[in-house]
């Protein structure tokens, strides 16, 4: 064969070889860009799936703080509920998501009515159950003057809010808080007993309890003057229809043409509820209590309550007005176990009414004041909203239960404050 042709295979082979290398190398090229997009693209998923966890992680820990002192919030929607009630819809003026509450909780607001020196403290119950993040809602009723005072103001906090405000005025607002809440975790049937307004805190308990399913027996029972006062009937009676283990009972303390009676409708009642008609609604047992309404009502039921044998413990109460509802006294003129004489009464010195008061060993001190005519601003009467706190000028103090609201140093909470010493305050 001739030299120049066998040069010339040679030649062709490593070009061939030298192509094939090349396209060799240009698919491995392609094939390794395609893996590294791949991959870059795998990376890009990941990474926005951390970040949107990351983002929901902060917004679940943003929503569920509380916020310190006061937030501006914008009155949305006011819808009438009932004759002189009504509900409040409002949303926080930075959009924020809101946190969430305990159903049975209250909000703080500082009120400026025009005329008035200084802001007025007033706490209102959440009325519908947690979950909405973007609105709040409270039901509030008129408070007339006195019926033994026709002539006496009306309610400051509540005409105020029903008679001066519309949609898109600004409120101050404290966080949710307060202790007469829902124990979900308690599997013995509930009896959620309302006094007129009294109702709102309850109606957010029942709510959560339809909302989540709860599979718990519900005796529901609202006492009001009449039907035309009557807040959330037809919502409760929906509820009721909607769920078999909601049962209602109706109190009306008057005689109202319109309402049902009780040979029409056996859940209607007239006249005042007490323990014997409460044992014929549940059957009596191992119930839990969730009570809320005028003092009145309180002072003469939860006595009689834990006198027919039910435990204070499976009481929960909070009391809407000027009074708070008391446990029972202690007696303390002697040592129980040796005889020995009681210690020396203690002193409450009120310096600026220039008064003194011996201690009656079991009532805070607002309660004692009250008695004696004494004034000092109040709102909760439950150490939530700090309004009744004063000065404490010499002594101590102590809490049953640790108040939620700050206090500044110095002072007390007149209103669950008891003293454990002889004491000076500036009232």
């Amino acid at each position: 064969m001739d030299l120049s042709v066998i040069l010339f295979w040679i030649g062709s082979g490593l070009i061939s070889l030298i192509v094939v290398e090349a396209l060799l190398s240009m698919v491995a090229s392609i094939f390794e860009a395609r893996r590294s997009r791949l991959a870059m693209q795998l990376s890009a998923e990941q990474l926005q799936k951390e970040i949107a966890k990351a983002g929901t992680s902060a917004t679940r820990t943003k929503t569920m703080r509380a916020w310190r002192g006061y937030r501006r919030f914008i009155l949305d929607e006011k819808v009438n509920e009932a004759d002189h009630i009504c509900s409040f819809h409002i949303r926080p003026l930075d959009e924020e998501p809101l946190p969430n509450f305990e159903p049975g909780q209250h909000l703080g607001f500082q009120l400026r009515i025009p005329g008035k020196r200084k802001p007025q403290v007033r706490n209102y119950s959440l009325s519908a159950a947690p979950g909405d993040r973007r609105r709040y809602k409270i039901t509030v009723k008129q408070i007339p003057p006195p019926p033994d005072q026709p002539g006496a103001p009306p309610g400051q906090g509540s005409t105020y809010l029903h008679e001066s405000l519309s949609p898109g005025d600004l409120l101050e607002v404290s966080s949710p808080a307060g202790k007469f809440v829902l124990d979900r975790s308690d599997p013995r049937p509930a009896v959620f007993l309302a006094g007129g307004i009294g109702v709102t805190p309850l109606i957010s308990m029942i709510d959560t309890v339809c909302n989540e399913n709860i599979a718990r027996k519900c005796y529901f029972i609202h006492a009001v003057t009449n039907k035309a006062e009557h807040a959330f009937r037809d919502h409760l009676q929906q509820l009721a229809e909607k769920h078999s283990n909601i049962e209602l009972h109706f109190f009306y303390s008057q005689f109202d043409e319109n309402a049902e009676t009780e040979s029409e409708n056996p859940n209607y009642n007239t006249g005042f509820i007490d323990v014997e008609r409460l044992a014929k609604i549940t059957g009596g047992g191992d119930l839990r209590y969730y009570i809320c309404g005028p003092p009145p009502m309180m002072n003469s039921l939860i006595p009689a309550l834990e006198e027919s044998g039910v435990p204070t413990e499976s009481i929960s109460n909070e009391a809407f007005g000027p009074a708070s509802t008391r446990k029972k006294a202690t007696p303390n003129a002697t040592d129980s176990e040796n005889g020995s004489p009681a210690q020396k009464p203690l002193m409450l010195y009120f310096k600026t009414s220039n008064r003194s008061l011996t201690w009656d060993q079991r009532s805070p001190i607002l309660e004692m004041a009250d008695e004696a005519g004494i004034y000092i601003d109040s709102s909760c009467r439950s150490g939530n909203c700090g309004t009744c706190e004063v000065r404490l000028q010499d002594g101590q103090v102590k809490y049953d239960d640790e108040p939620e609201a700050e206090i500044t140093e110095g002072h007390c909470l007149a209103c669950v404050a008891k003293p454990i010493t002889d004491i000076v305050i500036e009232a």
